[in-house]
């Protein structure tokens, strides 16, 4: 025992100079060492804490028995243990791996990695197995970042929201009377099934209402909808509206120099792309093309994430989302519940539709509006809606997913869920009343439930929180001002819009114009034509006569080609171009002029081939 202490001492010294290079854990490197002291010293650690293994740890490497022949040992251990806590630090690393070389132990063996001192009371918070160490450090670029600058809070009310549209010659109700509040800070969830109107009256609260008629007052800090608003609110479509041609990192960086103020430097905005791609974990593929139907690219998780990069870039007052967490895993969507969770707390007002969230997500949002076939069947705060639900007599047979049990009721389906006594009564009264009917057992029908929740909440909550909406807001009439104010402010110049422009389009293009199937067909057509009018004679006049036969089927041909491509081009890009527009990305002008002159180099490029090709076919002829 003696001689293999010596001989890890003896090591251990040796390796002390390397180790200090290593920059290792402290935590990490004290706990191995420390292991192998225990192993030596017989001591039991199979069964301690990590708060009991590591005073434990301490007192072995500090004391214990022995005889005389091993004090000499104790004390050249004890005062290399006396060294200041920074040799100590750079050392352990080297102590660990000399004393498991010596003993020929693994590290595996330790079981645990006691914590460095001073950690012991940290927020269990902090190590939670969903953040990574590098979500963390992005957690951290994000509120360094997109905090630098305050945000204008918006108070978001609206009342007896309606609307309809023209259908077959009849109008049809979408909404009918919608009340509710938003405020920042908080989330504020959509909830229903499909066809309650979600999307509907996200687009109405967003400024972005279709042909339809609307009705009721929308006010943003007691104000009406205004042009300023456009570069303060954010809207993520349901639908991913992205080029297919551009990496993640071009797409995040083209719509940070376009959209961010004028204050900001060009490099600054493209910080500012960046700190988004690692605060969305999109750093692995920040190099990746988008994709599309034809083209392999990112996953439709990750495309989701783009689209919301895109909003938050420009530290909007407001966001909207419409269905954030669609086509996600559970931890993709709480993550990105999460993060929405996070912004709201920076003083932000979030609006989300959600489909169907699990159980995590729906305790995630502090505020809930219950549709049904256009009618609002709940309004208040999440963690209450269990209880309501309840007090007006329905309650779940068995554990579920509170929101299961909640678009189950928007559905009128009563199935493993108690039927209020009212409704039951009521259902019973009215099945009497039919004649023959022989039936037992009464079931209420969807329509039935559906008129009861309404019933129910217009009696019970619905003037109390219409008195809520009432109330002023805490906010000056100088942030009145800045929301009605009508002139629009765009990020960037109308050469700089330009110069983006241009640049973007020919990155986007480029891949269509010059792929190989194109230039495949150009060449295999100049050849073609070489051939046909191959050994015409231009001295002769039917060998001129050929050669204007040529001459006019060149003109035709590249006349049609160009202008196919430029038609079947604008209608790929108008979705695109009406969800910037709408955010007052661009001036129209500055997108068609980059638009025509960025075609130009692209549609010269196969004609030069063409024309040089049939140019030799030719040069020998005359």
């Amino acid at each position: 025992m003696e001689s293999i202490m010596e001989k890890q001492q003896a090591v251990a010294e040796g390796g002390i100079g390397r180790a200090r290079s290593d920059q290792l854990a402290p935590s990490q490197s004290l706990s191995r060492t420390t292991s192998a002291e225990t192993v030596l010293s017989n001591a039991d650690t199979t069964s301690l804490s990590r708060k009991s293994s590591f005073g434990r740890k301490q007192r072995t490497a500090s004391g214990g028995g022995g005889g005389g022949g091993n004090r000499h040992i104790r004390k050249s251990r004890s005062a290399q243990l006396k060294l200041d806590v920074e040799d100590l630090v750079s050392s352990s690393a080297a102590l660990s791996r000399a004393s498991s070389a010596s003993l020929g132990f693994s590290f595996t063996f330790t079981g645990f990695t006691p914590p460095p001192q001073g950690m012991h009371s940290a927020d269990p918070a902090t190590f939670s197995d969903d953040d990574s160490p590098m979500d963390i450090e992005a957690g951290a670029r994000r509120r360094k970042k997109l905090m630098t600058e305050p945000t204008l809070p918006i108070y978001l009310k609206f009342t007896e929201v309606k609307y309809r549209v023209a259908a077959k010659g009849s109008s049809r109700e979408i909404l009918g009377g919608i009340s509710g509040s938003a405020s920042p800070g908080e989330v504020l969830a959509l909830m229903g099934p499909s066809g309650s109107g979600k999307t509907t009256l996200l687009s109405i609260l967003g400024g972005r209402a279709g042909g339809g008629a609307v009705e009721g007052c929308v006010s943003y800090n007691d104000e009406p909808y205004g042009k300023s608003l456009k570069r303060r609110i954010g809207f993520v479509t349901q639908d991913d509206v992205l080029f297919t041609h551009l990496t993640v990192k071009e797409t995040l960086t083209y719509a940070a120099l376009l959209r961010l103020p004028r204050t900001m430097t060009r490099q600054q905005k493209r910080e500012r792309a960046m700190d988004i791609i690692y605060e969305l974990g999109l750093e692995r593929c920040q190099d990746t093309m988008i994709g599309g139907s034809f083209v392999r690219g990112v996953s439709g998780g990750e495309r989701k994430r783009v689209c919301i990069g895109n909003e938050i870039l420009i530290n909007p007052s407001l966001l909207f989302l419409d269905e954030p967490t669609s086509g996600l895993d559970s931890t993709t969507a709480l993550r990105i519940i999460q993060l929405l969770h996070d912004i709201a707390e920076d003083g932000k007002t979030v609006i989300t539709t959600i489909h169907q969230p699990s159980s995590r997500l729906f305790h995630k949002f502090d505020k809930l509006i219950l549709l049904g076939k256009g009618s609002l069947l709940y309004f208040g705060k999440a963690s209450e809606a269990m209880p309501y639900f309840q007090s007006i007599g329905c309650t779940p047979f068995i554990a579920m997913n509170p929101a299961e049990f909640l678009l189950d009721l928007a559905n009128g389906n009563t199935n493993d869920v108690s039927v209020p006594s009212e409704l039951d009564d009521k259902v019973h009264m009215e099945n009497h009343t039919l004649e023959n009917n022989s039936k037992t057992d009464y079931r209420p029908s969807a329509q039935d439930v559906h008129e009861y929740l309404v019933d129910a909440y217009e009696t019970r909550v619905a003037f109390k929180e219409k008195k809520k909406l009432l109330a002023p807001l805490p906010i000056s009439d100088d942030l009145k001002v800045t929301i009605t104010s009508s002139k629009r402010e765009w990020g960037t110049s109308w050469w700089q819009q330009y110069s983006i422009l241009f640049c973007r389009g020919i990155k986007e293009r480029r891949h269509d114009y010059l792929s190989w199937m194109r230039i495949t067909q150009v060449i295999a057509t100049s050849i073609i034509l070489g051939l046909l009018w191959w050994h015409s004679d231009p001295s002769t006049l039917k060998g001129l006569e050929d050669q204007a036969g040529l001459l006019f089927f060149i003109a035709v041909f590249w006349g049609f080609f160009l202008v196919f491509t430029a038609i079947f081009t604008f209608p790929q890009e108008r979705a695109m171009l009406n969800k910037e527009r709408a955010v007052d990305m661009y001036k129209l002008s500055a997108y068609f002029l980059a638009r025509t002159t960025s075609d130009l180099p692209l549609d010269l490029f196969l004609p030069v081939i063409f024309m040089v090709i049939v140019y030799f076919f030719f040069r020998d002829c005359a």
